[in-house]
Protein backbone atom coordinates (compact mmCIF):
# COMPACT_ATOMS: atom_id res chain seq x y z
CA UNK A 1 0.00 0.00 0.00
CA UNK A 2 1.02 3.76 -0.55
CA UNK A 3 2.02 5.20 2.46
CA UNK A 4 0.08 8.46 4.11
CA UNK A 5 0.92 11.32 2.20
CA UNK A 6 3.91 13.32 3.86
CA UNK A 7 4.60 15.44 0.63
CA UNK A 8 2.19 17.73 -1.23
CA UNK A 9 2.79 19.65 -4.33
CA UNK A 10 1.65 23.48 -3.78
CA UNK A 11 1.87 26.46 -5.10
CA UNK A 12 3.97 29.51 -4.29
CA UNK A 13 3.13 32.80 -4.92
CA UNK A 14 6.44 35.23 -5.88
CA UNK A 15 7.17 38.54 -5.09
CA UNK A 16 5.32 39.88 -8.06
CA UNK A 17 2.18 38.92 -6.25
CA UNK A 18 1.42 37.27 -10.21
CA UNK A 19 3.50 34.69 -10.83
CA UNK A 20 3.57 31.38 -9.07
CA UNK A 21 5.83 28.40 -8.56
CA UNK A 22 5.17 24.86 -7.97
CA UNK A 23 6.96 23.18 -4.58
CA UNK A 24 7.27 20.50 -2.27
CA UNK A 25 6.40 21.05 0.94
CA UNK A 26 5.87 18.18 3.98
CA UNK A 27 3.51 18.20 6.61
CA UNK A 28 4.48 20.96 8.21
CA UNK A 29 5.08 23.44 5.52
CA UNK A 30 8.73 23.20 5.54
CA UNK A 31 10.38 23.25 1.93
CA UNK A 32 11.72 19.68 0.43
CA UNK A 33 14.67 21.46 -1.26
CA UNK A 34 15.60 19.35 -3.11
CA UNK A 35 12.39 18.39 -5.14
CA UNK A 36 11.82 21.57 -5.13
CA UNK A 37 14.97 22.48 -7.12
CA UNK A 38 13.88 19.87 -9.69
CA UNK A 39 10.29 21.18 -10.02
CA UNK A 40 11.64 24.70 -11.13
CA UNK A 41 14.19 23.19 -13.12
CA UNK A 42 10.90 21.57 -15.22
CA UNK A 43 9.42 25.17 -15.17
CA UNK A 44 12.62 26.60 -16.54
CA UNK A 45 13.05 23.81 -19.32
CA UNK A 46 9.14 24.63 -20.47
CA UNK A 47 7.53 21.92 -19.21
CA UNK A 48 3.90 22.19 -19.26
CA UNK A 49 2.34 23.29 -16.01
CA UNK A 50 0.40 20.65 -15.65
CA UNK A 51 3.12 18.15 -16.45
CA UNK A 52 5.06 19.64 -13.57
CA UNK A 53 2.42 19.52 -11.25
CA UNK A 54 2.23 15.82 -11.99
CA UNK A 55 5.41 14.99 -11.81
CA UNK A 56 5.41 16.63 -8.26
CA UNK A 57 2.59 14.77 -7.22
CA UNK A 58 3.98 11.59 -7.95
CA UNK A 59 7.28 12.24 -6.75
CA UNK A 60 5.75 13.46 -3.42
CA UNK A 61 3.71 9.73 -3.11
CA UNK A 62 7.19 8.50 -3.51
CA UNK A 63 8.97 10.43 -1.20
CA UNK A 64 6.40 9.82 1.45
CA UNK A 65 6.46 6.38 0.61
CA UNK A 66 10.77 6.38 1.07
CA UNK A 67 11.15 7.97 3.59
CA UNK A 68 9.59 4.93 5.85
CA UNK A 69 12.27 2.77 4.58
CA UNK A 70 15.49 4.48 3.49
CA UNK A 71 17.10 8.24 2.59
CA UNK A 72 16.13 8.76 -1.07
CA UNK A 73 19.58 9.68 -1.35
CA UNK A 74 21.21 6.42 -0.89
CA UNK A 75 18.63 4.09 -3.00
CA UNK A 76 19.28 1.33 -5.21
CA UNK A 77 17.52 -0.36 -8.55
CA UNK A 78 15.80 -3.18 -6.02
CA UNK A 79 13.97 -0.02 -3.84
CA UNK A 80 13.00 1.37 -7.04
CA UNK A 81 11.26 -1.74 -8.50
CA UNK A 82 9.70 -2.26 -4.99
CA UNK A 83 7.98 1.12 -5.36
CA UNK A 84 7.26 0.16 -8.68
CA UNK A 85 5.46 -2.92 -7.45
CA UNK A 86 3.27 -0.83 -4.87
CA UNK A 87 2.10 1.59 -7.32
CA UNK A 88 1.23 -1.43 -9.47
CA UNK A 89 -0.69 -3.51 -6.42
CA UNK A 90 -2.12 -0.56 -4.57
CA UNK A 91 -5.44 0.26 -5.84
CA UNK A 92 -6.76 4.19 -6.23
CA UNK A 93 -10.47 5.06 -5.24
CA UNK A 94 -12.45 6.03 -7.98
CA UNK A 95 -15.50 8.90 -7.33
CA UNK A 96 -17.90 6.19 -7.38
CA UNK A 97 -15.94 4.10 -4.16
CA UNK A 98 -15.14 1.99 -6.31
CA UNK A 99 -11.34 0.38 -5.90
CA UNK A 100 -9.30 -0.29 -9.63
CA UNK A 101 -5.74 -1.06 -9.84
CA UNK A 102 -3.84 2.08 -11.49
CA UNK A 103 -3.51 0.99 -15.82
CA UNK A 104 0.31 -0.29 -16.81
CA UNK A 105 0.60 2.83 -18.87
CA UNK A 106 -0.31 5.06 -15.63
CA UNK A 107 2.61 2.96 -13.53
CA UNK A 108 4.81 3.56 -16.65
CA UNK A 109 4.14 7.66 -15.87
CA UNK A 110 4.86 7.50 -12.25
CA UNK A 111 8.18 5.60 -12.44
CA UNK A 112 8.98 8.16 -15.32
CA UNK A 113 8.62 11.41 -12.90
CA UNK A 114 10.80 9.49 -10.53
CA UNK A 115 13.47 8.56 -12.75
CA UNK A 116 13.10 12.26 -14.01
CA UNK A 117 14.23 13.56 -10.53
CA UNK A 118 16.97 11.48 -9.87
CA UNK A 119 18.42 12.16 -13.06
CA UNK A 120 18.46 15.53 -11.87
CA UNK A 121 19.47 14.68 -8.99
CA UNK A 122 22.52 12.45 -9.95
CA UNK A 123 23.63 15.30 -12.43
CA UNK A 124 23.60 17.88 -8.84
CA UNK A 125 25.95 15.71 -6.93
CA UNK A 126 23.17 14.52 -4.52
CA UNK A 127 22.97 10.79 -4.92
CA UNK A 128 25.53 8.91 -2.71
CA UNK A 129 24.65 5.67 -5.47
CA UNK A 130 25.21 4.76 -9.05
CA UNK A 131 21.47 4.01 -9.26
CA UNK A 132 21.14 6.08 -12.23
CA UNK A 133 23.43 4.54 -14.46
CA UNK A 134 22.41 1.07 -13.38
CA UNK A 135 18.19 2.17 -14.48
CA UNK A 136 19.11 1.68 -17.98
CA UNK A 137 20.98 -0.67 -20.20
CA UNK A 138 22.04 -1.53 -24.00
CA UNK A 139 19.63 -3.27 -26.15
CA UNK A 140 20.40 -4.96 -29.48
CA UNK A 141 17.32 -5.02 -31.24
CA UNK A 142 16.74 -7.22 -34.64
CA UNK A 143 16.70 -6.24 -38.14
CA UNK A 144 13.48 -6.28 -39.18
CA UNK A 145 11.77 -5.04 -36.22
CA UNK A 146 10.20 -1.99 -35.95
CA UNK A 147 12.99 -0.67 -33.56
CA UNK A 148 15.87 -2.35 -35.59
CA UNK A 149 15.36 -1.17 -38.89
CA UNK A 150 16.78 -2.58 -41.97
CA UNK A 151 19.85 -2.52 -40.58
CA UNK A 152 19.62 -3.31 -36.46
CA UNK A 153 19.87 -0.72 -34.17
CA UNK A 154 21.18 -0.55 -30.21
CA UNK A 155 19.92 1.76 -27.85
CA UNK A 156 19.68 2.45 -24.69
CA UNK A 157 16.57 1.33 -22.31
CA UNK A 158 15.19 0.97 -19.18
CA UNK A 159 16.46 -2.17 -17.11
CA UNK A 160 13.96 -5.12 -16.79
CA UNK A 161 13.05 -5.03 -13.45
CA UNK A 162 12.08 -1.10 -14.35
CA UNK A 163 9.70 -1.60 -17.45
CA UNK A 164 6.48 -3.71 -18.35
CA UNK A 165 7.75 -7.27 -20.03
CA UNK A 166 5.51 -6.31 -23.21
CA UNK A 167 4.69 -3.65 -25.23
CA UNK A 168 1.03 -4.38 -25.15
CA UNK A 169 1.34 -3.40 -21.96
CA UNK A 170 1.69 0.30 -22.39
CA UNK A 171 -1.08 0.63 -24.96
CA UNK A 172 -4.61 1.54 -23.57
CA UNK A 173 -7.50 2.82 -25.24
CA UNK A 174 -8.41 6.58 -24.34
CA UNK A 175 -10.88 7.20 -21.71
CA UNK A 176 -13.56 8.95 -22.74
CA UNK A 177 -17.44 9.26 -21.54
CA UNK A 178 -18.78 6.02 -22.40
CA UNK A 179 -22.10 6.11 -20.62
CA UNK A 180 -24.83 7.69 -23.02
CA UNK A 181 -26.66 8.87 -20.06
CA UNK A 182 -23.40 10.41 -18.58
CA UNK A 183 -23.07 12.29 -21.96
CA UNK A 184 -26.56 13.74 -20.91
CA UNK A 185 -26.24 14.88 -17.53
CA UNK A 186 -22.73 16.24 -19.07
CA UNK A 187 -25.04 18.60 -21.31
CA UNK A 188 -27.59 19.18 -19.40
CA UNK A 189 -25.87 20.17 -16.02
CA UNK A 190 -26.23 23.51 -15.04
CA UNK A 191 -23.42 25.33 -14.31
CA UNK A 192 -22.03 29.40 -13.73
CA UNK A 193 -22.02 30.58 -17.59
CA UNK A 194 -17.78 30.71 -17.63
CA UNK A 195 -17.77 26.83 -16.77
CA UNK A 196 -20.24 26.16 -18.71
CA UNK A 197 -18.94 27.47 -21.50
CA UNK A 198 -15.24 25.61 -20.26
CA UNK A 199 -17.52 22.45 -20.17
CA UNK A 200 -18.64 23.08 -24.06
CA UNK A 201 -15.42 24.61 -25.29
CA UNK A 202 -13.77 21.16 -24.69
CA UNK A 203 -17.00 19.15 -25.18
CA UNK A 204 -17.93 19.82 -28.43
CA UNK A 205 -14.37 21.20 -30.09
CA UNK A 206 -12.19 18.47 -28.48
CA UNK A 207 -9.19 21.50 -27.98
CA UNK A 208 -6.89 20.72 -25.86
CA UNK A 209 -7.08 22.25 -22.34
CA UNK A 210 -3.67 24.17 -22.89
CA UNK A 211 -4.49 25.22 -26.48
CA UNK A 212 -8.21 26.24 -24.09
CA UNK A 213 -5.94 28.45 -21.71
CA UNK A 214 -3.80 30.08 -24.44
CA UNK A 215 -6.88 31.74 -26.49
CA UNK A 216 -6.50 35.22 -26.15
CA UNK A 217 -10.30 37.18 -26.90
CA UNK A 218 -8.89 38.29 -30.72
CA UNK A 219 -8.50 34.56 -31.78
CA UNK A 220 -12.50 34.10 -31.07
CA UNK A 221 -14.60 35.04 -34.18
CA UNK A 222 -18.17 34.38 -33.26
CA UNK A 223 -19.53 36.61 -35.48
CA UNK A 224 -17.57 34.96 -38.42
CA UNK A 225 -14.23 36.78 -39.61
CA UNK A 226 -13.95 40.33 -41.93
CA UNK A 227 -11.31 41.97 -43.71
CA UNK A 228 -10.79 44.16 -40.89
CA UNK A 229 -9.70 41.20 -38.78
CA UNK A 230 -7.78 39.79 -41.25
CA UNK A 231 -9.56 36.65 -41.60
CA UNK A 232 -12.38 36.26 -44.69
CA UNK A 233 -14.21 32.89 -42.64
CA UNK A 234 -17.59 33.98 -42.54
CA UNK A 235 -19.11 31.44 -40.59
CA UNK A 236 -18.22 31.48 -36.32
CA UNK A 237 -14.84 29.93 -35.86
CA UNK A 238 -11.97 30.57 -33.20
CA UNK A 239 -8.17 30.47 -33.98
CA UNK A 240 -5.58 27.94 -32.26
CA UNK A 241 -2.20 29.58 -31.82
CA UNK A 242 1.21 28.34 -30.57
CA UNK A 243 2.93 31.54 -29.91
CA UNK A 244 0.08 33.72 -27.59
CA UNK A 245 1.99 35.72 -24.89
CA UNK A 246 0.10 33.84 -22.15
CA UNK A 247 0.26 35.26 -18.67
CA UNK A 248 -1.00 31.48 -17.17
CA UNK A 249 2.52 29.48 -18.31
CA UNK A 250 -0.18 27.68 -20.38
CA UNK A 251 1.16 25.90 -23.52
CA UNK A 252 -0.03 24.96 -26.86
CA UNK A 253 0.79 21.95 -29.15
CA UNK A 254 -0.34 20.13 -31.54
CA UNK A 255 -0.71 22.50 -35.13
CA UNK A 256 -1.86 25.94 -35.67
CA UNK A 257 -5.67 25.60 -37.00
CA UNK A 258 -9.14 27.16 -37.26
CA UNK A 259 -11.99 25.20 -35.40
CA UNK A 260 -15.64 26.13 -36.76
CA UNK A 261 -18.10 26.58 -33.47
CA UNK A 262 -21.17 25.75 -33.28
CA UNK A 263 -24.56 28.16 -33.00
CA UNK A 264 -24.70 26.25 -29.36
CA UNK A 265 -21.26 27.37 -28.80
CA UNK A 266 -21.59 31.12 -29.79
CA UNK A 267 -24.86 31.23 -27.17
CA UNK A 268 -22.78 29.93 -24.43
CA UNK A 269 -19.83 32.53 -25.65
CA UNK A 270 -22.02 35.64 -25.21
CA UNK A 271 -23.76 34.15 -21.98
CA UNK A 272 -19.75 34.29 -20.50
CA UNK A 273 -19.03 37.33 -21.88
CA UNK A 274 -21.89 39.21 -20.57
CA UNK A 275 -21.21 37.39 -17.13
CA UNK A 276 -17.62 38.40 -17.19
CA UNK A 277 -18.49 42.42 -18.16
CA UNK A 278 -20.94 42.02 -14.92
CA UNK A 279 -18.48 40.62 -12.58
CA UNK A 280 -15.26 42.36 -13.73
CA UNK A 281 -16.40 45.43 -15.33
CA UNK A 282 -13.92 48.02 -15.69
CA UNK A 283 -11.19 46.27 -14.02
CA UNK A 284 -11.11 43.36 -16.88
CA UNK A 285 -7.87 43.80 -18.50
CA UNK A 286 -6.29 40.30 -19.33
CA UNK A 287 -6.19 39.30 -22.94
CA UNK A 288 -6.93 35.67 -22.05
CA UNK A 289 -10.12 34.07 -23.46
CA UNK A 290 -10.62 32.17 -20.27
CA UNK A 291 -10.24 34.36 -16.92
CA UNK A 292 -11.11 33.69 -13.21
CA UNK A 293 -14.56 35.14 -11.97
CA UNK A 294 -15.18 33.36 -9.05
CA UNK A 295 -11.98 33.20 -7.47
CA UNK A 296 -11.83 36.29 -4.35
CA UNK A 297 -8.54 38.64 -4.34
CA UNK A 298 -6.04 39.24 -6.84
CA UNK A 299 -6.16 36.24 -8.48
CA UNK A 300 -10.01 37.95 -10.05
CA UNK A 301 -9.95 38.50 -13.53
CA UNK A 302 -6.36 37.04 -14.05
CA UNK A 303 -5.90 33.73 -16.53
CA UNK A 304 -7.15 30.61 -15.43
CA UNK A 305 -4.60 27.93 -14.99
CA UNK A 306 -4.45 24.25 -15.58
CA UNK A 307 -5.68 23.44 -11.88
CA UNK A 308 -8.36 25.97 -12.32
CA UNK A 309 -9.90 23.84 -15.68
CA UNK A 310 -9.11 20.35 -13.19
CA UNK A 311 -10.42 21.53 -10.12
CA UNK A 312 -14.02 22.27 -12.39
CA UNK A 313 -13.64 19.04 -13.95
CA UNK A 314 -13.60 17.26 -11.33
CA UNK A 315 -16.77 18.71 -9.41
CA UNK A 316 -18.61 17.88 -12.94
CA UNK A 317 -17.54 14.47 -12.76
CA UNK A 318 -18.86 14.46 -8.93
CA UNK A 319 -22.03 16.14 -10.21
CA UNK A 320 -23.01 13.58 -13.69
CA UNK A 321 -21.78 10.85 -10.77
CA UNK A 322 -19.08 9.42 -13.59
CA UNK A 323 -15.37 9.63 -13.08
CA UNK A 324 -13.77 12.53 -15.42
CA UNK A 325 -9.96 11.47 -15.22
CA UNK A 326 -9.18 15.05 -16.41
CA UNK A 327 -10.08 17.45 -19.72
CA UNK A 328 -8.70 15.47 -21.81
CA UNK A 329 -11.40 12.92 -21.32
CA UNK A 330 -14.04 15.03 -22.80
CA UNK A 331 -11.89 15.47 -26.35
CA UNK A 332 -11.27 12.01 -25.96
CA UNK A 333 -14.88 11.61 -26.32
CA UNK A 334 -15.57 14.09 -29.25
CA UNK A 335 -12.70 12.31 -31.09
CA UNK A 336 -14.47 8.59 -30.11
CA UNK A 337 -18.11 9.81 -31.06
CA UNK A 338 -16.88 11.06 -34.41
CA UNK A 339 -14.65 8.50 -35.68
CA UNK A 340 -17.07 5.66 -34.60
CA UNK A 341 -20.20 7.38 -35.37
CA UNK A 342 -22.08 7.79 -31.89
CA UNK A 343 -25.20 10.43 -32.15
CA UNK A 344 -23.55 11.41 -35.72
CA UNK A 345 -22.27 9.94 -39.10
CA UNK A 346 -18.79 8.29 -38.60
CA UNK A 347 -16.04 11.34 -39.86
CA UNK A 348 -13.32 10.74 -41.79
CA UNK A 349 -9.63 9.76 -39.89
CA UNK A 350 -7.95 12.66 -41.72
CA UNK A 351 -10.72 15.28 -40.70
CA UNK A 352 -11.10 14.21 -37.07
CA UNK A 353 -7.05 14.63 -37.09
CA UNK A 354 -7.07 18.20 -38.61
CA UNK A 355 -9.62 19.18 -35.93
CA UNK A 356 -7.79 17.29 -32.93
CA UNK A 357 -4.47 19.24 -34.13
CA UNK A 358 -2.33 15.75 -34.38
CA UNK A 359 0.25 15.79 -36.27
CA UNK A 360 0.21 12.34 -37.44
CA UNK A 361 -2.65 10.53 -38.39
CA UNK A 362 -0.94 7.50 -36.30
CA UNK A 363 -2.29 9.43 -32.95
CA UNK A 364 -5.81 9.82 -34.50
CA UNK A 365 -6.37 6.07 -35.16
CA UNK A 366 -6.10 4.92 -31.66
CA UNK A 367 -9.29 6.47 -31.46
CA UNK A 368 -10.66 3.24 -34.12
CA UNK A 369 -8.93 0.61 -32.02
CA UNK A 370 -12.28 -0.92 -30.38
CA UNK A 371 -13.96 -0.75 -33.38
CA UNK A 372 -11.34 -2.23 -35.54
CA UNK A 373 -11.84 -5.18 -32.86
CA UNK A 374 -15.13 -5.30 -32.96
CA UNK A 375 -15.09 -5.54 -36.48
CA UNK A 376 -13.05 -8.85 -36.09
CA UNK A 377 -14.94 -10.65 -33.66
CA UNK A 378 -17.94 -9.98 -35.66
CA UNK A 379 -16.82 -11.44 -38.88
CA UNK A 380 -14.78 -14.09 -36.73
CA UNK A 381 -18.53 -15.24 -36.05
CA UNK A 382 -19.53 -15.74 -39.10
CA UNK A 383 -18.43 -19.17 -40.05
CA UNK A 384 -18.13 -20.86 -43.52
CA UNK A 385 -20.67 -23.19 -44.77
CA UNK A 386 -19.57 -26.80 -45.27
CA UNK A 387 -18.93 -27.50 -48.49
CA UNK A 388 -18.47 -30.97 -49.80
CA UNK A 389 -17.54 -31.48 -52.92
CA UNK A 390 -18.99 -34.21 -55.17
CA UNK A 391 -19.47 -35.12 -58.78
CA UNK A 392 -20.38 -32.42 -60.98
CA UNK A 393 -23.73 -33.64 -62.72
Amino acid sequence: MLAPARFRVDEAVLADGRSTRVVMVDEADHLHRPSTDWLAYLQDIGRSPNTVKDYGSRLAWYLSWTAQTTDWRAVGLSHLAMWRRTVTTSPVRKTNGEEILRKPSTVALWMVAVRSFYEWADAQGLLTTDVVARMTEIKYFAPGTAAGGEHGNRRRVLVEELRPTERSQIYTDPEWIDDAEARDRLEALELNARDRFVIDLLYFTGIRAGEALSLFTRDGHFGGGSIALGCRQLDPHFHVKLDNPVENRARSKGCVRDLPVSEHLVERYIDYVLERQRILGDDDGSPHMLVNLYTPGPRRGQAMTYSGIRKLIDRVGKAIEFDLTGPHMLRHTLATRLIRGIDCDPQPLDVVQVILGHRSISSTRVYSHDLESAKKQSLAAIRPRSIQLGDVP
